[in-house]
């Protein structure tokens, strides 16, 4: 890995960063996450001996990938060292504790802790149990916290009790854009630029211009039937096929196909119903099939009774899907934004439906949450579903969603 010395924002993070809560918030790919852990670095060469320090992400995966990985390239493997069983790295010779924090229940694992220090990866991606209880354990003398984030809804705990109170807490804030990051190849900014586009929409604002705005109305305003909806499928040899399913009990059950034909997807039949039994849908999904062996049937993760339903019933190729709802989404608007997904207007009437339709839940705004309101979206979440697994094939250039 090579390192570039701080500079900028960074540098200003790294040798202003003296507050007891200090926060590097904004775009993907600014460096905040670069600057941070050069930070912790020094918070590490100078705590105390005998003080516990923690460093925390959502899962210890994302923890791994965003800051240990980069930091034992940083020190060099003769300063590090990490026993994931024990949840423990240590950074030139001073043990740290690991953590993920990924739900509610997740602070009883640091209650009762005494910590001199603590570095937060995803921030807002944090539970704000574990994270009140982790600033209670920061009890020791001078004890700090440094902490990385995307933005999320402006209403989210950390923007409005924290973010926004900086010079009333004892706190300091740094906002990054993506000009923040001088290492970045132009064609690579573009590139970005472009998978988060178009220039003003939800992911926009947040991943590239770095703010807090809310997710509101529309979910998908850029599908348009008269650009996204073709008559009939393309005359040339199908090279792939993939369907996704939606199992229901107290709402109705989704099927959809989509073949690939050169490099485009194309959506050609939905199937949507109400009031089925797992075997009743198994022996649906069969006829919905044709015959036709897909290379993969994206299941619901939660409807693990039809999984192994459809599997008893020999049809192959059945898996739980990818059921990332923020980012399946983002990688729905680009599919359409960017010309490979399109629909078969005949053979997907309730897609359309559906598609116009999905709006974001204004309640869960109001929480400081993102989330559609869950209601006539069986078929969209079959079209997330296939669209997730697409774009892993595809080998879509967009970074994984992070909020550091």
């Amino acid at each position: 890995m090579t390192f570039n010395v701080p500079v900028g924002k960074q540098r200003s993070f790294c040798l202003g960063s003296d507050a007891r809560v200090n926060i590097a918030h904004g775009a993907v790919r600014s460096a905040k996450t670069v600057g941070a852990n050069v930070r912790w670095l020094r918070a590490i060469l100078g705590a105390d001996p005998g003080v516990n320090l923690l460093m925390t992400g959502k899962t210890l995966t994302s923890l791994e990938r965003n800051v240990l990985l980069p930091i034992a390239s940083l020190v060099g493997p003769q300063n590090f060292d990490y026993k994931r069983s024990l949840k423990v790295a240590t950074i030139y010779g001073r043990p740290i504790l690991c953590e993920g924090a990924n739900d509610e229940s997740a602070f009883t694992k640091i209650a009762g802790l005494t910590l001199g220090g603590a570095l937060v990866d995803e921030g807002s991606l944090t539970p704000e149990s574990f994270f009140n209880m982790l600033i209670s354990r920061l009890s020791e003398p001078g004890s700090q916290l440094f902490l990385t984030t995307n933005p999320g809804p402006p209403g989210h705990y950390l923007k409005r009790k924290w973010i926004d109170r900086e010079g009333e807490l004892d706190l300091k804030a740094w906002h990054f854009t993506l000009e923040d990051n001088p290492w970045l190849d132009p064609a690579y900014v573009a590139e970005l630029k472009r998978q988060f586009g178009p220039r003003g929409s939800l992911f926009y604002q947040r991943y590239i211009d770095g703010l807090w705005v809310a997710a509101e109305g529309a979910i998908y305003k850029n599908f348009n039937r008269d650009l996204h909806c073709i008559p009939h499928l393309p005359e040339a040899r199908i090279e792939e096929l993939r369907v996704a399913v939606d199992p229901g009990a107290t709402h109705p059950t989704g099927f959809l196909k989509a073949f690939r034909i050169g490099d485009k997807w194309y959506v050609a039949g939905e199937y949507r119903k109400s009031d089925k039994s797992p075997a009743e849908v198994s022996k649906d999904l069969k006829k919905f099939l044709a015959g036709m062996y897909p290379t993969s049937i994206d299941v619901d993760p939660a409807a693990k009774a039809h999984r192994l339903q459809f599997i008893g019933d020999g049809i192959e190729g059945v898996q739980q899907a990818d059921n990332d709802v923020l980012n399946g989404i983002q990688r729905t608007v680009n599919a359409f934004d960017q010309g490979w997904l399109q629909l078969v207007g005949p053979a997907t009437p309730m897609l359309q439906e559906e598609l116009e339709g999905y709006r974001w839940d204004p309640k869960a705004t109001s929480r400081g949450e993102d989330a559609p309101i869950k209601e006539d979206d069986d078929l969209t979440d079959c079209l997330r579903y296939l669209v997730n697994r697409i774009s892993k094939s595809r080998r879509v250039t967009l970074p994984p969603r992070r909020r550091s």
